[in-house]
């Protein structure tokens, strides 16, 4: 009977300390994410994709993704022709956007998204483009997608995150606890997703995580070759990197649109190339410049590449993209204007 209490008291006391060491927390620079049960089953469209990490997935973006207009009429200020809704809709999962200080400074953020100049083109407030991208999330709570802000004026991250937080879209923001991961470092995407934090956000200069977490400075976690590039085939030397990183430790984004150049009054002025659009948008393009970047590197593929006009080509951009993820592509109408 002592034997008997004896062991008893032992598998008490191992319960307590087995019980102890779960409550403890449990430090993870990778994820910084409450311990959950798995609940996603596809994750950006595929089920395979749950488990890979967040930087191991290729993401198609669009470039300048507020500067709607026609094909026809591209000029300097437009470089899309599907609404931000319609490009989410449509598989764009990278939104690139160019923030410059308003007139208006007295209107919420003080934050309106233009091209080069607010004169030149106006695609409205940072609140409104938020709003529609909170919409979308809402209603897709298996997608992650990451914003990339240019912070043309320089303006504290402070004043981008009360847009954020008006707009509820801080809640869905990834905050990882470091201003910077290595490549390995990220979750994965399924982790994103069942913690309800389905949107990553970065900001190419000011980011300060330690005002606003959820913030990312880009060039600390990503690397770019040259964007603006008027010739083929596109040169994939690193370019623009946080300096003292390594690239072959971040993630890299490759600016795959071309464009044209011609001067006014002695200006250089750079527009979209809707000349070869469904070439450089085609699935044999990407998947050179994407090769080319690869070897190069040696970095696997990119994490994100980056389009003007996306939907020309037929979804071949997305086909693009499958092929680098190693999922089966499986084709759809593209920008059906909802």
């Amino acid at each position: 009977m002592f034997q008997l209490n004896k062991l008893l008291s032992a598998a008490v006391a191992l319960a307590f300390v087995a019980q102890l060491a779960g409550a403890l927390p449990q430090s993870s620079q990778r994820s910084a994410l409450p311990e959950l049960a798995k609940r996603a089953s596809v994750c950006n469209g595929d089920a395979s994709l749950c488990s890979r990490l967040y930087s191991n997935v290729t993401y198609i973006g669009a470039h300048n993704s507020y500067a709607v207009g026609t094909l026809a009429g591209a000029t300097v200020g437009k470089n899309q022709e599907q609404s931000v809704s319609q490009q989410l809709n449509d598989g764009i999962r990278l939104l690139q956007v160019q923030a410059h200080k308003s007139s208006n400074s007295t209107s919420g953020s003080g934050i309106d998204l233009c091209h080069s100049s607010c004169s030149l083109e106006n695609g409205g407030t940072l609140e409104s483009y938020l709003t529609k991208v909170k919409t979308w999330v809402d209603s897709n709570p298996n997608d992650v997608v990451t914003l990339l802000i240019v912070n043309s004026d320089d303006q504290a991250a402070s004043s981008f995150a009360s847009a954020f937080q008006s707009t509820g879209l801080a809640s869905k923001a990834y905050a990882p606890g470091s201003a910077a991961l290595a490549r390995d470092a990220w979750p994965s995407l399924g982790s994103l997703i069942d913690a309800g934090k389905t949107v990553v956000v970065f900001m190419d200069n000011s980011a300060d995580t330690s005002s606003v977490p959820y913030i990312l400075p880009h060039f600390q976690n990503t690397w770019e070759n040259a964007y603006d590039q008027t010739a083929t085939p596109f040169n994939c030397t690193v370019d623009r990197i946080n300096s003292g990183s390594s690239p072959t430790n971040l993630m890299y984004l490759v600016n795959h649109y071309l464009d044209s150049s011609f001067s006014l009054f002695g200006t250089t002025v750079l527009v979209p190339n809707t000349a070869q659009i469904a070439t450089t948008n085609s699935y044999s393009s990407i998947m050179a410049d994407a090769n080319n970047c690869a070897a190069m590197h040696g970095q696997g593929y990119p994490t994100f590449v980056l389009t003007d006009f996306y939907d020309q080509g037929n979804g071949s951009v997305f086909q693009a993209a499958a092929a680098m993820n190693g999922v089966s592509y499986v084709a759809k109408p593209i920008g059906n204007a909802t």
